[in-house]
């Protein structure tokens, strides 16, 4: 019975884990602002959303 619930909790643990790094290599979790590279109107290549610019360290 013991070894059952352990078993178990393993499985479930390690589901939990694999859910996690999928997720985070999907680019949901973790971005910081950061987006991919873009030129606004006046020329500049930018490559942070501007609610960057006040961020504390």
């Amino acid at each position: 019975m013991e070894a059952i619930i352990l078993i178990l909790i393993g499985a479930v643990s390690g589901a939990s884990i694999v859910t996690l790094m999928n997720i985070s290599k999907k680019g949901r979790e973790g971005a910081k602002g950061i987006t991919e590279e873009y030129t606004t109107e006046s020329g500049i290549k930018r490559t942070a959303k501007k609610d960057r610019e006040d961020h504390i360290v």
